[in-house]
């Protein structure tokens, strides 16, 4: 007996896309801590600068697509440039790409990018 492969409201399973961001930022990083008792403690922070840094990238149910690291927050600005630059160059005909409701996802370029 044949499997009908799995589909999105039509269209097959891979052609969904789940785009989302995390921040991170590296003065979080801990700057005490303990050591034996009559010696210093030593040791680095990641990158040796205090900012914040935004990973974005589309999750497939095969893959990662168009993964992209930013320093800052992101914004709308931002988004545009990632959605230009890594995310269309990836994208086929009847493609679906889901997002959250940041409010850099809602600018009218944006959506005109991915039409």
């Amino acid at each position: 007996m044949d499997r009908e492969a799995p589909t999105f409201h039509g269209q097959p399973s891979g052609a969904a896309g789940f785009l989302d961001e995390t921040g991170l930022k590296t003065n979080m990083t801990k700057t005490t801590g303990w050591s034996p008792c009559g010696q210093r403690f030593v040791d680095h922070a990641p990158f040796g600068h205090w900012r914040s840094q935004t990973f974005i990238a589309a999750l497939r149910h095969d893959r990662l697509d168009a993964p992209w690291v930013s320093d800052g927050a992101m914004n709308a600005e931002m988004f545009e440039l990632y959605i230009k630059t890594q995310l269309v160059p990836t994208l086929r005909a009847g493609d679906v790409v889901i997002l959250d409701n940041l409010s850099s996802h809602k600018s009218p370029a944006c959506c005109g990018c991915t039409a």
